[in-house]
Formats: C-alpha cells, structure tokens, sequence
C-alpha cells in the first residue's frame, strides 16, 4: 500500500514546493512594496523597489518554475525535490543567524516556522522519491 502511495506523495511535495514559492515570488513580483513591508522593508527609490522584486520575488518565483519543470518528468523529481531541501535549509540557517545576530522578532519567527515546516514537507518528498526508487531497482 505505501509503495503505490509514494510517488504521489513525493509529487504532492513538489506540487507544494512550486505552489509555496511561486506564490511567494509573485507577490513580490507584483507587489514589492507592500510584501515587503510585512518585513519592516522600505525602498526610498525605483531602483530599491526593483531591487525588492528582484531580490526576493524572482529567486522565489523562478524556484518555483524549478519546482514545476522538475515536476512534469518523473525522472526529475527527486532534483526538483533535493534543490527545494537545499534552498529551504539554507534559509533556515541564515535565518537563525539571523536571529542570533539581529535579534528575535516575531515574523522572524514566524516565518523559520513557516519554512521549517516546509521542510519537513520537501524531506518527506524526498524521502518518500527515493524509497520509490530504491524499491524500483531491489
């Protein structure tokens, strides 16, 4: 019975992954000044604005992109889903940097939970792709 479930939950993952970071992005993209303010970030001109979009709304929305490319051949979704684990871990380290050298602030907070919880979704993915493969070739 898990056999049978562990492409789709590894597929699940991604379909995710893509859907968490291209909304991410796209709201950056689209709205720069507004998301970033969530985050007590100000831009004073157009270039800080652009810098915004691009700095925090392409990397997420061209993830995402990732996410989906990764998620049409099934032979790519364990890249797709190990580059998400990467990129995830990464941000979480930096944020916990962060707050040990920044301070702690509530969103800080908020979104190493968000992101922790994302990874444990991605790992699961990956966990589960690579169990699939695993049996595939016993």
């Amino acid at each position: 019975m898990l056999a049978k479930a562990l492409p789709w939950i590894a597929r699940a993952s991604l379909l995710f992954a893509a859907i968490d970071f291209g909304t991410v992005g796209t709201l950056y993209f689209l709205s720069p000044i507004g998301e970033a303010a969530n985050s007590t970030i100000t831009a004073a001109e157009a270039v800080g604005v652009t810098n915004i979009r691009v700095g925090f709304g392409v990397f997420h929305l061209g993830l995402g992109l990732i996410a989906i490319f990764c998620l049409l051949k099934p032979q790519r979704i364990i890249i797709g889903l190990a580059l998400v684990c990467a990129m995830t871990t990464t941000a979480i380290l930096v944020r916990l940097f962060g707050l040990m050298v920044d301070g702690w602030h509530e969103r800080t907070v908020l979104l190493l939970q968000l992101e922790c919880l994302g990874l444990v979704i991605f790992a699961t993915g990956l966990w589960a792709e690579r169990r699939r493969l695993k049996a595939l070739h016993a």
